[in-house]
């Protein structure tokens, strides 16, 4: 079995950019819609190499639920999907999405918190959870990691910019209701450093 170093999409490979939600009726931080609005992450290309010199196998988890409210084409999703494959060297196969929103259709058991992306991954490349790590910057992400009894979770911290949000409500939570991430970091070249030590 393989080992994997799972990584959550927005926030992690690439920025998410600030817009107004119809839904909620505020700014909120969104998927970019386009691929002209993808920016990467500073130090995902370094991350990901360095989890490929260890040995795992590189996986994207990620919810999309602007497709289901018509705000993403699919077009569009599979021309940023494509771009992001090209930047970090993956397959398609490696990236895996949810599309559901609650209240937009049924339940699903693939949209995180729930661990059903680990599970469609896990089948698809042989994967040991067990001895994989989660890096997300969500408290649905390790909710859904430790679900799926993923072997070591990494929480990043998210500062707020002109171009994002940061997440520190979602670390509040997770420190508040549990569970808790194994490690948190500030940025993702200390998730290099940590890769390299393991």
């Amino acid at each position: 079995m393989n080992k994997a170093l799972f990584l959550d999409r927005d926030g992690i490979v690439n920025h998410f950019i600030k817009k107004m939600s119809k839904s909620y009726g505020k700014i909120i931080d969104d998927s970019p819609f386009v691929v002209e609005e993808l920016k990467f992450v500073e130090g995902i290309k370094d991350l990901v190499n360095s989890a490929k010199q260890k040995g795992y196998k590189i996986i994207i988890l990620t919810n999309q639920p602007s497709f289901l409210k018509e705000n993403l084409p699919l077009q569009d999703y599979e021309k940023i999907t494509t771009k992001i494959c090209k930047e970090l060297s993956l397959e398609r196969a490696d990236i895996f999405e949810c599309l559901h929103k609650e209240g937009f259709s049924l339940p699903c058991e693939c949209r995180k918190p729930k661990p059903g992306l680990f599970y469609m991954a896990k089948g698809m490349h042989n994967l040991d959870l067990k001895n994989s790590i989660m890096i997300g910057d969500s408290f649905s992400d390790i909710q859904a990691a430790k679900s799926a009894e993923i072997e070591l979770t990494i929480y990043l911290r998210r500062k707020n910019s002109e171009e994002q949000f940061g997440n520190f409500e979602d670390e509040e939570k997770m420190n508040s209701e549990g569970p808790i991430a194994d490690h948190i970091f500030d940025n993702l070249a200390e998730i290099v450093d940590f890769i390299k030590s393991l």
